[in-house]
């Protein structure tokens, strides 16, 4: 943990400060100690470098699924850029410079390796799961990245951030609307955050067949097996896309209409083999995935008293949306 973080943080609790006691640190940083409140008492520890201030763990299945996820599929990649500035569009590079950031769910840890290149001031990852330790390797030599063991519900954070993002994550707990309105709180004044979420609209083929498949059988499968059985899935999209949608939306736009699922299928296309596996993994694990109307996504800001809100259909399968708080 840098010493830095400590200006950020307040008792998930009872919302007091805290006080840090080190026991060993190393190169600068505290790599084992505790965090005392000055109010409730309570003590979290810090191992590993990382604040564990996790206080009630309301879907333990959800965060041990997705942590064996990114630490099975630790790896960075190139297209994570293009990805990510997608899901928070119209927001741009230039935007992050100097600004104080959180990462809600940062899995591990790519967004924040990328906002740490964007010229932040400050961002912060926030993760419930032992993705955090995925998350650790790939973002400690970086000096402005934060790291914390948390929930969404109970942050351990005070209201200072100029923007909040979240990525694929609220549609995984059991009340996202919930979810939105803690990060909300967060937000200083003029604060602005975004959203990326599983979409209704578009995909009525996941919610009346993938979607019960998941639910009563994959997302109850021991996860090595479920990993192994999802990378026949994965090879076979991962011809489908290079061999049939990639050609066809660059040589033959004409037959685009008949492909099923195209502007996703399309999308993906240029990814690697073990990003496919990774994206089959990811849907095929969770035990919690609910699929968002727009009405539902405009509702969230509204209750929030967010301004100049904007929301578009990502791929023909997603929500990505923003707006200004107050």
């Amino acid at each position: 943990m840098k010493y830095e973080l400590l200006d950020f943080l307040a008792c998930p609790v009872c919302r007091h400060d805290l006080i840090l006691r080190e026991s060993f640190k190393e190169n600068g940083e505290v790599i084992e100690g505790f965090l005392v409140c000055t109010g409730c008492k309570k003590e979290f520890p810090i191992r590993g470098g990382i604040p564990r201030m996790v206080t009630v763990l309301e879907e333990k299945s959800t965060a041990e699924r997705f942590g064996y996820e990114w630490v099975n599929f630790p790896q960075l990649s190139k297209i994570y850029e293009r990805q990510f500035l997608d899901w928070i569009n119209p927001i741009e590079k230039d935007f992050f410079r100097e600004k104080v950031v959180l990462d809600a769910g940062c899995g591990k840890g790519r967004h924040l390796y990328l906002t740490s290149h964007f010229g932040v001031s400050v961002v912060i990852g926030i993760e419930i799961g032992e993705a955090i330790e995925a998350a650790y390797v790939n973002t400690r030599d970086l000096h402005n990245v934060h790291l914390i063991q948390a929930d969404i519900y109970h942050p351990p954070l005070r209201s200072a951030f100029d923007y909040i993002y979240s990525i694929g994550v609220l549609h995984h707990l059991p009340k996202p609307k919930d979810g939105f309105k803690s990060l909300s709180r967060l937000l200083k004044s003029g604060g602005t955050m975004s959203v990326w979420v599983y979409g209704r609209e578009g995909n009525g083929w996941i919610v009346y067949l993938l979607n019960p498949l998941r639910r009563f059988l994959t997302s109850k499968m021991p996860l090595p097996t479920l990993k192994k059985l999802s990378l026949p899935v994965a090879l076979l999209l991962f011809a489908m896309c290079k061999v049939i949608y990639r050609p066809i939306n660059f040589y033959f736009k004409f037959l685009r209409r008949f492909l099923f699922y195209n502007d996703y299928m399309f999308y993906i296309s240029d990814f690697e083999l073990r990003e496919f596996h990774s994206i089959v993994f990811d849907h095929l694990l969770a035990p919690i995935a609910f699929y968002l109307a727009k009405d539902e996504i405009i509702n969230w800001f509204n209750s929030c008293a967010f301004r100049d809100f904007k929301i578009a259909w990502h791929n023909k399968n997603s929500w990505r949306a923003m707006g200004y708080l107050g």
